[in-house]
């Protein structure tokens, strides 16, 4: 598979930052509705309810034959990497406080760009690998890990964080092959029954508002999930994976504003770092984006 062109990396920017957003959304009304719900239930609304926007995709892209898989194989194995990591940080968000979460699962990118080079055969270069060390250093500034208790949450939210980017990275591996809808589709399958069978047990009827919390919570996964796939399948795992750091604003603001964390002065001081790392490479695939618009 050929290399995508610049224009193409920055639009898998783009959409990736609008994901972030509407993860780091949902991410806020997981810990906020995990007080009453628990996380398997959680998750069959995330999943049940992200069917609506993904069928506008697939009836967009055809009809449901884009669905079918050239490599099911390999779509089993994200799709069980992908249920790990969203168990895994629906359990532990309504029990540490969200930025926390937040400073462990920033080892994301550091295991993207080092996946990235077995399982895709992407060159990394020393610039992708400096961005993504100075955001990490800027999170590790504002989140002042000696701080955080290590835990068995805090092993659990490392789990989940390599689940989620051996399940990136397979993303983008599946999409030389398959539809971005077969991804999602799959998953979005998988996580439903999985999550069904899960929630029985415990099940707690929701009262009207919670309803609407719970769907907006599955819209906000779903369309989200959606932007993620395309952008993997526009940019490069490497390139993209600084910009998880991104989210670390979002966190900032939901941990402060509904949750009462407030962020320490060290904030203040990685803050820079974080936005730097993303802006750079941003800046980065911009020029390469002018350049290729102006040679023959």
């Amino acid at each position: 598979m050929s290399s995508p062109t610049a224009q193409q990396s920055l639009s898998g920017i783009y959409l990736k930052l609008s994901a972030l957003v509407l993860f780091a959304t949902m991410d806020g009304m997981v810990k906020w509705l995990g007080e009453s719900y628990g996380a398997f239930q959680m998750m069959l609304f995330r999943s049940v309810v992200a069917m609506v926007p993904l069928w506008f995709l697939i009836h967009h892209a055809g009809g449901f034959g884009v669905v079918r898989s050239k490599v099911p194989w390999l779509q089993a194995a994200r799709v069980g990497m992908g249920f790990v990591s969203l168990l895994g940080f629906f359990y532990v968000f309504p029990l540490m406080p969200i930025v926390e979460v937040y400073a462990i699962s920033y080892a994301a990118p550091l295991f993207m760009v080092a996946l990235s080079v077995p399982l895709l055969g992407e060159a990394v270069g020393w610039r992708r690998w400096t961005a993504v060390a100075v955001g990490f250093v800027g999170v590790i500034v504002m989140l002042e890990p000696w701080s955080i208790q290590v835990h068995w949450l805090s092993l659990l939210v490392v789990v989940a964080t390599f689940g989620y980017a051996l399940s990136t990275v397979m993303v983008r591996l599946i999409s030389r092959h398959d539809h971005d809808a077969a991804s999602v589709f799959w998953f979005t399958v998988v996580a439903s029954a999985v999550s069904l069978v899960g929630a029985i047990p415990n099940w707690k009827w929701p009262p009207l508002v919670d309803w609407v919390w719970l769907c907006s919570l599955g819209l906000l996964g779903g369309v989200a999930q959606i932007l993620m796939a395309r952008a993997l399948r526009l940019a490069q795992a490497s390139v993209l994976a600084p910009f998880d750091y991104v989210s670390i604003i979002f966190a900032i603001f939901y941990g402060y504003v509904v949750f009462r964390e407030d962020p320490s002065p060290a904030v203040w001081y990685g803050l820079p770092l974080v936005i730097g790392s993303g802006l750079y490479i941003l800046h980065r695939e911009r020029v390469r984006a002018r350049a290729a618009l102006k040679s023959p």
